[in-house]
């Protein structure tokens, strides 16, 4: 089950930077409202998304958006450090901004069923990322004057250096409108937080006062895929956790993860995934190999 994870900012100053440590594979599925850029600083371990995985090293970048559900673990009894930078999309661009500052937020607006949220250590972008991320850090412990223009510029740059990544990876990069993604920030939380009770579109698109037709288009137009294709990525991401860090049956691990039917569960998770949920708990369960979404 995921959940939402809160994070209390200054609201006069929502920005952080916080260093974190993952044991194990204790962490839960879950979402924020808030923007993040997560660097790994020491250590192996696994980031798991909604739909993909991928192999954690030390220097690897990711980049979170506040609508897809992500955990990340470790082998039992490891651990993984990262580095994340926090912050609020209106930090960067708040009602009334320029054309340009909404730009900065591109890196976030995502097709969650394509996009890489991983830049790999080797990469020169990862690079340039994670020096500006260490000096911020010092730039926010020492809090010398002028240090909050400091973050903000800081940001800045790192957000320009993820758009310029992303602009030469994907040909139909940012193609989506912040003003949808805001107007879903609302419904994805919902989702996100009943997904293993099945709910329909007519039942969330009358919950937020959209008609049927409207919150389609603007669910699609929002999270570039549509609202049953999500759904299914929100029941993988589950499966995926559960398989690898539980000792359930899969018939278990199907009913916990919002498949009402075994069959089905099966079909579905060898169309995503390629292999069996017995094959794919075999071979990733002890294993730091992952599959596609490194290559």
């Amino acid at each position: 089950m995921s959940f939402f994870w809160h994070y209390e900012m200054d609201p006069a100053f929502r920005i952080n930077i916080i260093d974190f440590t993952v044991t194990g594979s204790e962490e839960k599925l879950h979402w924020h409202d808030y923007l993040q850029i997560a660097m790994c600083t020491k250590g192996r371990g696994r980031f798991l998304f909604s739909s993909k995985e991928y192999t954690v090293e030390e220097g690897d970048v990711f980049v979170v958006s506040n609508f897809e559900n992500h955990v990340a673990i470790c082998e039992p009894g490891e651990n993984t450090q990262y580095l994340f930078i926090i912050f609020m999309p209106e930090f960067i661009a708040a009602p009334g901004s320029r054309q340009l500052d909404y730009e900065y937020l591109y890196p976030f607006r995502y097709n969650a069923a394509t996009f890489q949220n991983k830049i790999g250590h080797g990469q020169p972008e990862a690079k340039q990322i994670a020096e500006i991320m260490l000096k911020l850090k010092v730039v926010l412990a020492d809090k010398r004057q002028g240090y909050r223009h400091a973050m903000d510029a800081g940001l800045r740059q790192i957000l320009a250096v993820l758009i310029g990544h992303f602009q030469s990876t994907y040909p139909d990069y940012a193609e989506s409108g912040s003003a949808s993604q805001q107007k879903m920030q609302q419904a994805l939380s919902y989702i996100n937080e009943n997904f293993l009770s099945n709910p329909t579109l007519e039942e969330v698109a009358g919950r937020f006062h959209l008609s049927a037709s409207r919150f389609r288009h603007v669910f699609r137009d929002a999270v570039r895929i549509g609202f049953k294709e999500y759904l299914t990525y929100l029941r993988l991401g589950e499966s995926r956790k559960l398989l690898l860090t539980t000792d359930l049956n899969v018939t278990e691990v199907a009913g916990r993860s919002g498949f009402s039917n075994i069959n089905q569960f099966y079909k579905v998770f060898y169309k995503y995934v390629y292999m069996s949920p017995a094959q794919y708990r075999k071979r990733y369960a002890r294993s730091g190999q992952l599959q596609t979404a490194d290559q």
